[in-house]
């Protein structure tokens, strides 16, 4: 029997997950590092922190499994969108990986908008955002000439770790077409918006299918990670769409709902669908063939984590949290949490926008501030499934995933809030699964990412139901969360922040 990997490269950890044909996982490992942010409105990680912290995992993954090096077949990829990795003419790196929550481009997006005008429609089908690789690079042209003039290769970061696994250079249509560089319609390099903003031409790698064998691990690498040499190594996805694989979101009338970092509504659909608004984002899926239409935003489980973290000082784990915001009734008793703490994306473009406690008064309590928390991040996802709607995306069932489905509170909130029963899998690493997906495709496992779905993921039989009466004072709530954000938008500019 051959064994299989999946690693994903998040923003907080990178883990890596081993499993057989079937689904069952043997071992998972993961190794924490953390987001720098040197200014205000940046966001920066060392590549070579990821690398470090990916053989940590490797390595204590296969010993877990206690398999044989040689009997891991294939391995694949699941990473945070959007950022920027940059390497010089020797592939090194030039400087930190600029990643999706840095916002420091917000004026390169205003330019990007107006330079792109009828190609946004005609053929990225997104609007431009901060912390994209394509506004990124233009603020380093304009702002570190100096870096900007040494990069000779750009790339994803999940792309790097594969480089480092295999010493060759590439990327896949999921994630490319996340830096708003790449034709979501046609699937290749949108080479008349890169002239036309003036980057450089020659910086773009190749792109493929997600699980197209994309090399092999080389000799240096099998040296640091213990892994067999010659081991094949697929392209994998971007993490949304490894998210939506690892849950078996590969056909229209399921939407899935991941909280993990950040947070995003998706649905699949056969063509390349995109709201005219731009509020929400059309991706490549990792699914050859398909699209997905996602509500992408910035703060997801992340506003959990500032406020156990910076807030509360809190050590306990989540579990706990979950357990306390349970005290507080549906709705904080009127305490509302505006969750933009690093800026949004989705279902608004608004890099100045920042996070709102909202009707705080004396009866308030932790459990009211822990709840409201969780209860913002949701109120903000029900706008993005407002815009499915409005396209006509048709959503029979949700499936859940990343960190709120292993909350029952946060699970109820979101049945609750989204007023749709709550699905979740048996597995809790949807992302690495959904690389090992890949994996099990390109080595000829399975005849297509469809049929992996169908023999690997496996759902649980009783879903979480939403309760009348949370949902109707969810409702009144979720209309004052709207109102909020359209009265105060125009001070948000005017809040200095060195």
């Amino acid at each position: 029997m051959g064994y299989l990997a999946g690693i994903d490269l998040g923003t907080s950890s990178v883990k890596t997950l081993i499993m057989t044909p079937e689904g069952k996982t043997l071992a998972v490992s993961h190794a924490d590092y953390e987001v720098m942010t040197p200014k205000m409105g940046y966001a920066e990680q060392d590549p070579q922190i990821w690398w470090e912290c990916t053989v940590k995992t490797i390595r204590e993954a296969l010993a877990v499994s206690k398999i044989r090096p040689e009997e891991l077949v294939g391995i694949g990829f699941s990473g945070q969108m959007h950022g920027l990795v940059a390497l010089d003419k020797e592939k090194k790196p030039v400087m930190p990986a600029i990643i999706w929550m840095d916002q420091r481009s917000a004026v390169e997006t205003g330019e990007i908008k107006e330079l792109a005008a009828e190609l946004l429609d005609a053929e990225l089908l997104n609007q431009p955002g901060a912390g994209m690789m394509i506004c990124s690079l233009l603020w380093l042209k304009k702002n570190a000439v100096e870096t900007y003039e040494k990069i000779r290769y750009v790339m994803l970061p999940k792309d790097y770790i594969r480089y480092r696994l295999t010493g060759n250079i590439g990327t896949e249509y999921s994630d490319a077409c996340s830096t708003l560089a790449f034709s979501v319609k046609n699937r290749c390099w949108c080479r008349e918006l890169i002239g036309r903003i003036g980057l450089k031409e020659d910086i773009w790698p190749e792109a493929g299918e997600s699980f197209q064998v994309a090399g092999s691990v080389c000799r240096a690498a099998a040296k640091e990670t213990g892994l067999a040499e010659c081991t094949k190594v697929v392209f994998g996805a971007g993490d949304a769409a490894a998210q939506l694989t690892g849950n078996g979101v590969t056909e229209p009338g399921t939407i899935a709902c991941n909280i993990g970092t950040a947070s995003q509504i998706a649905a699949v659909v056969d063509a390349p669908l995109y709201d005219r608004q731009m509020r929400l984002q059309t991706w490549c899926h990792a699914a050859q063939g398909k699209w997905y239409v996602q509500g992408g935003t910035l703060n997801g489980g992340s506003t959990l984590g500032w406020l156990k973290k910076k807030i509360l000082k809190d050590a306990r784990p989540y579990a706990e949290l979950d357990a306390e915001a349970a005290l507080a009734p549906a709705g904080s008793e009127g305490l509302l949490f505006v969750p933009y703490l690093a800026g949004e994306r989705t279902p608004f473009m608004d890099p100045y926008a920042r996070g709102i406690y909202f009707g705080m008064g004396m009866k308030h309590e932790q459990c009211h501030i822990i709840r409201a928390t969780m209860e913002g991040v949701i109120y903000n996802l029900k706008e993005c499934i407002a815009i499915l709607d409005e396209m006509g995306i048709r959503r029979n069932r949700m499936i859940s995933s990343g960190g709120a489905a292993r909350g029952n509170t946060w699970k109820q909130i979101q049945a609750d809030i989204l007023e749709m029963p709550v699905y979740t899998t048996s597995t809790e690493e949807e992302a690495c699964q959904g690389a090992a997906i890949l994996a099990a495709v390109g080595c000829g496992m399975y005849g297509d990412i469809e049929e992996a779905c169908r023999a690997v993921v496996k759902l649980n039989e009783h879903p979480v139901e939403p309760i009348a009466q949370n949902v109707e004072r969810y409702r009144i709530q979720q209309q004052i969360f709207k109102e909020l954000y359209c009265k105060v938008k125009d001070l948000y500019p005017r809040i200095r922040r060195e």
